[in-house]
């Protein structure tokens, strides 16, 4: 059965929107809905789409989706007093990253799901607008869905099975999330949904991307996204680079980051930023635009999209608590010079109470917080603009995918690119092996992507142990901690619902 908060939530959604004569109908729609629902008002459909967006400023799909893997990984620590991620740091079994979202991943998939196979046909004058809904649908339908089944599964593996631990609970499980496509809009129509494998989910997700894209190559000029604000064929294609570099399908990540580079520098003029700390730090400033933008979650506080204290990315680390900062460890891993050093780093200062933060030089040397999130624009609203795909990142990913798929010297080439772009030192190709390359590429995404949702992923999809820093015990790669567990009330409420291995 369908968590009764979404439920609760559709069903007040509807009785919202009723006073502007909008209306649900039980019709039959050319996009065929099993519960045979639709919706026909315009205004009701946009509606829905904004309420799909919004929930990605939700702590559990902002603060968490993109810091909680750097806290759970050793990118960032707890100062003293302060408890923002601090189960995280300490191992306190995945809190913070899965099970909290679980409703809101759900929610933000059922808002898709009418998108997708909800709207009557002719409910718009302009058919392509229906049509570029229902890819927003599909895209954002197979963002939650990578997210959500990296959480409480295992990985692929490239050969149709998952990346499991070779002793242990878990070996052999291979089940990944509830496959949802069809809109639950009342209780009638709640179904309780076995969790599907892995491989299925990623089919799945695989066959959105491609629906999307196909769509948006398909839209009239004037009604193509002409913003990295909305999911547009740039993001898709880069969602999907990013789906096949965890597939392990090499040449096909390589050659869908290109496609999405090159769709981003023609759709939005995006590309590597300049080599010096201003431009790096711009990638974040909601001030001056984002140079390497493909997809980003727009938080406008004029709007009532300021998340407030608790669900901010900027209040965990630049301002008010200051509670995740950088580790020693992540640190050390850039050289002087480097514009990520000065562009994304600055001393421990807490600007609500106008004084430094205190213990910041227990968590590393030089007292520095993380400024990636700093709600430059309006700092007293936490409003920052949320990067979930960006132009870095897909070079980085062509730079694993040519390793496994070309060599050393074609990775290095490519991951040249991205250091001499943020004012690095040129690595030379014949100081590598595979194996010091992979780790290379390893931890030049944990120079660039630090709190963007990355480093804990990033161990586990190569079934690697969770390294730890000041004292905490590493979690083993056969240990329960490295999946999360689904909602205790969703296993009571739904029989077909199988829990992870050890919970």
């Amino acid at each position: 059965m369908r968590s009764l908060a979404t439920i609760l939530f559709t069903t007040a959604f509807l009785l919202s929107i009723s006073g502007c004569d909008s209306v649900v109908e039980d019709t039959a729609p050319s996009q065929s809905v099993s519960q045979e629902v639709a919706l026909s008002n315009p205004d009701a459909i946009r509606g829905v789409r904004a309420s799909m967006f919004d929930r990605m400023h939700d702590e559990q799909t902002s603060t968490d989706w993109l810091l909680g893997p750097a806290a759970y990984g050793d990118n960032t620590f707890a100062r003293s007093g302060q408890q923002r991620h601090r189960e995280l740091n300490e191992n306190d079994i995945r809190s913070g990253i899965g099970t909290g979202a679980y409703d809101e991943i759900y929610s933000l998939i059922n808002d898709a799901n009418i998108l997708v196979s909800g709207i009557e046909e002719g409910a718009f004058p302009n058919s392509a607008e229906a049509d570029k809904l229902e890819a927003e649908g599909l895209f954002m339908r197979a963002l939650a869905m990578h997210h959500a089944t990296r959480i409480f599964g295992y990985d692929p593996d490239g050969q149709g099975g998952v990346v499991d631990p070779n002793s242990g609970r878990g070996q052999g499980f291979e089940l990944g999330i509830q496959i949802k496509t069809t809109p639950t809009l009342d209780l009638e129509n709640a179904e309780d949904t076995p969790r599907s494998t892995v491989p299925e989910v990623y089919d799945q997700i695989i066959s959105d991307l491609q629906g999307a894209i196909t769509i948006y190559q398909n839209l009239p000029g004037d009604v193509k996204e002409a913003s990295p604000f909305f999911p547009s064929e740039a993001a898709a294609q880069a969602l999907l680079a990013r789906v096949k570099l965890y597939q392990r399908d090499w040449s096909a990540a390589d050659t869908r980051a290109q496609n999405a580079l090159d769709r981003a520098a023609s759709t939005f003029g995006s590309g590597l930023a300049a080599p010096d700390s201003g431009s790096v730090r711009s990638i974040f400033d909601e001030r001056n635009g984002n140079p390497e933008a493909i997809f980003t979650i727009k938080t406008d506080p004029q709007a009532g999209e300021s998340p407030g204290a608790n669900d901010a990315l900027s209040a965990y680390t630049s301002i008010f608590f200051g509670a995740q900062l950088p580790t020693q460890s992540l640190i050390d891993l850039y050289e002087p010079g480097d514009a990520r050093l000065a562009g994304w780093y600055d001393p421990c200062f807490d600007e609500d109470a106008g004084e430094v933060f205190s213990g910041c030089s227990e968590i590393n040397d030089n007292g520095f917080e993380l400024k990636k999130w700093a709600s430059e624009r309006n700092p007293s609203q936490f409003a920052d603009n949320h990067p979930h795909l960006r132009v870095a990142e897909m070079v980085l990913i062509q730079a694993e995918a040519r390793l496994n798929e070309e060599g050393v010297s074609e990775a290095i080439d490519r991951l040249n690119d991205l250091r001499e772009a943020r004012g690095a030192s040129t690595l030379n190709e014949s100081n590598f092996d595979r194996s010091s390359a992979l780790q290379e590429i390893l931890d030049e995404r944990r120079r660039e992507l630090v709190a963007e949702g990355h480093r804990y992923f990033d161990q586990k999809r190569l079934g690697r142990d969770i390294t730890k820093v000041r004292g905490i015990d590493d979690i083993q790669f056969r240990d329960r901690a490295i999946l999360d567990d689904f909602p205790e009330e969703e296993l009571l409420t739904d029989d077909s619902l199988q829990s992870n291995p050890g919970y």
